[in-house]
């Protein structure tokens, strides 16, 4: 059965009109009412898209294979709203009606880590499980007993980017880098990365010459070429919003720089894809999925998405995507075990279960006992002829690194 564009996004658009006019949803009984609450508009609208787009697609596939087979062949029902990009409030509130007016067992949601801490807060107050690809490292700090997330600690990606770059670099090379540079902009996360990477390069002896915050909405990206010229490093980390991003790499490369530059949150995107162009080659990404790797399920699940939205960039370049996927994946698993569409067993099954055959790195999911996923497993992404391939680590490696 092939899934229309239109299909794969009638969910959207009905629930994001529901902003502005709630309408009550009264599932059959035979159906299983799943909460997907995404940022679908704003600054983060590819984020919170890509993983409703990965759920809807699971859904798909779990009610066209039959339904849940431990509950009499029960067909999910998907019910997705907007949360926004900037207004936790909205997120709160969106994930509130899901619960009490549409009847949601579980919410998948919510892509951006800002709304996700505000959907967090009405899910545990009901007792439902929540399953997020959010990057926030508050999300399982909170003591929460109903939230499980898929995705690594935020705060430790740059952290390991740099080991990888570090580490593929020698491969390759068959010597060690000796020196980098480091931009991020001046958020919140930026600020405190210029500050701590810089520590964590010393473990690697790396050098680190350089090490500077900028303004974002940048106008003038000599802030990062004129040093860069000047110190000629063999690595650059950059982080930053899409089209700062996009700004600094541009002039960096039509200055001649061909340094390999690692970033982290949107580096892995479709935006940032076609706004580099050709210029996106030697231009790194952490990501937790990726549309290359070859694990079983995986090339499925691409398939499925370019049949759903044919006019859509692909290959797919975000990680939300698969994290979307896996986390159907996942409830389906859980739903066949407990046997139940109460929230609280489902809660125990997910909280005890090995979830496996899944299209992640590692292969499999289990939630410590904080909700973090303990088999998570970042890959490093790298923009080849304007395609996200997958070139770390070597057991995942798809093709090799151009450096």
């Amino acid at each position: 059965m092939r899934i229309t564009r239109r299909e794969g996004l009638k969910g959207i658009a009905t629930a994001a009109a529901a902003i502005g006019m709630p309408a009550i949803i009264h599932a059959e009984e035979s159906e299983i009412v799943i909460g997907a609450p995404n940022s679908l508009t704003g600054g983060l609208g590819e984020v919170g898209t890509r993983y409703a787009w990965g759920v809807q697609i699971g859904v798909n596939q779990i009610n066209k294979d039959g339904g849940i087979k431990s509950l009499n062949g029960a067909k999910l029902k998907l019910v997705i709203a907007d949360t926004s990009s900037e207004n936790p409030t909205q997120a709160a509130s969106v994930t509130r009606r899901m619960i009490d007016q549409d009847g949601a067992v579980v919410i998948l949601g919510a892509g951006a880590s800002a709304m996700t801490l505000a959907a967090q807060v009405e899910t545990e107050k009901s007792e439902i499980p929540l399953v997020t690809g959010s990057y926030a490292d508050g999300i399982v700090n909170r003591g929460y007993k109903y939230t499980f997330k898929l995705s690594p600690q935020g705060g430790a990606v740059w952290n390991w980017s740099m080991p990888s770059g570090y580490e593929m670099w020698k491969d390759a090379k068959g010597t060690p880098p000796k020196s980098a540079l480091i931009f991020m902009s001046n958020d919140a996360v930026g600020l405190v990365v210029q500050k701590q990477l810089p520590e964590h390069a010393k473990t690697l002896n790396l050098d680190v010459p350089f090490s500077q915050s900028f303004q974002m909405g940048l106008s003038d990206p000599s802030v990062a070429v004129a040093p860069i010229l000047r110190y000629k490093p063999d690595l650059i980390f950059l982080g930053g919003f899409t089209n700062d991003i996009i700004l600094i790499i541009k002039a960096l490369r039509g200055v001649g720089v061909t340094a390999p530059i690692f970033g982290a949150g949107p580096a892995g995107t479709d935006s940032v894809g076609r706004g580099l162009g050709a210029t996106g080659d030697k231009f790194f990404a952490p990501l937790m999925w990726n549309w290359d790797l070859t694990i079983p399920g995986n090339k499925e699940l691409v398939a499925a998405y370019k049949a759903a939205f044919p006019s859509e960039p692909y290959p797919p370049a975000n990680e939300q995507l698969g994290a979307g996927y896996v986390a159907a994946m996942v409830l389906q698993q859980a739903l066949e075990k407990a046997a139940s569409r109460d929230p609280k067993k489902i809660r125990e099954v997910l909280a005890a279960t090995e979830f496996d055959k899944l299209p992640f790195p590692a292969g499999k999911v289990k939630f410590g006992d904080n909700g973090l996923n303990i088999y998570n497993r970042e890959i490093l992404g790298e923009w080849i002829k304007q395609e996200l391939r997958t070139v770390w680590p070597k057991e995942n490696q798809v093709v090799p690194p151009l450096l």
